[in-house]
């Protein structure tokens, strides 16, 4: 076997890294069907071993899946393999919350300006009923429901599906940080009260296409929710 071909990998790394690079120049597409084991081993000239254990790679990573008596097939949950591979960085790098929360708000403030110009009628009027609905009176649990579902409306009328994808990632990184966090910031009634006024100020912002006013009223909004995050660490 002529192994200078791998420019010094491993033959496991030579075959890893072709797969990706056929993941990455849209070779295979989500849901393709991955070849047959023998035509791989032809191709590139090793041996069953070295791909075998490459597939299995790339199922424990999630991004294939080993069908029994069908074949191997490109899946991949975008979001939650996203979460592990961001998860286990932070971990390595002792990155805390508050870092991610900087982050977030800084998608979510892009994402209503995005909004201001690519929401649909539809994608508006959802956010008008939520807002209204926030005005009931409800349990903890129902109004942080109603919260999550406010935020991630906003950020799919964006129609950025790469910021999308990161803000769902990040807002359940903040969750596991802070378990229940909306439920425990919507505790305390007078602070309930600011972020359902700062609710309807981004959704009159969205309507009347106001970066400026969306702008203030989500510093408004990130202020109260950062100082109660503050406070919730400092009592772990």
């Amino acid at each position: 076997m002529d192994k200078s071909k791998y420019d010094g990998k491993k033959v496991y790394e030579y075959v890893f890294d072709y797969f990706l690079n056929q993941i990455m120049s849209g070779e295979l597409k989500l849901n393709d069907k991955i070849p047959p084991e023998r035509e791989t081993v032809e191709k590139l000239g090793v041996s069953r071993n070295s791909v075998r254990e490459v597939m299995h790679m790339l199922e424990i990573t999630g991004l294939i899946e080993c069908v029994q008596g069908s074949g191997n097939y490109v899946r991949c949950d975008p979001e939650e393999y996203m979460f592990k591979s961001v998860n286990m960085v932070m971990s390595l790098l002792d990155i805390d919350y508050t870092e991610v929360f900087d982050i977030r708000t800084g998608y979510e403030e892009m994402a209503l300006k995005l909004a201001i110009e690519a929401a649909t009628p539809e994608e508006i009027e959802k956010i008008h009923g939520i807002v209204q609905q926030m005005d009931e009176n409800m349990s903890l649990k129902a109004s942080a429901k109603l919260d999550l579902e406010f935020h991630y409306c906003l950020v799919h009328a964006s129609h950025n599906r790469l910021l999308i994808l990161y803000y769902s990632m990040l807002d359940k990184l903040m969750n596991q940080f802070i378990e229940n966090m909306r439920e425990k910031i919507l505790m305390n009634r007078m602070r309930a009260e600011l972020l359902r006024r700062s609710h309807w100020e981004i959704y009159n912002a969205l309507v009347n296409k106001d970066r400026k006013a969306g702008m203030k009223a989500f510093d408004k909004h990130f202020r109260i929710v950062s100082d109660q995050l503050d406070r919730l660490n400092k009592k772990k």
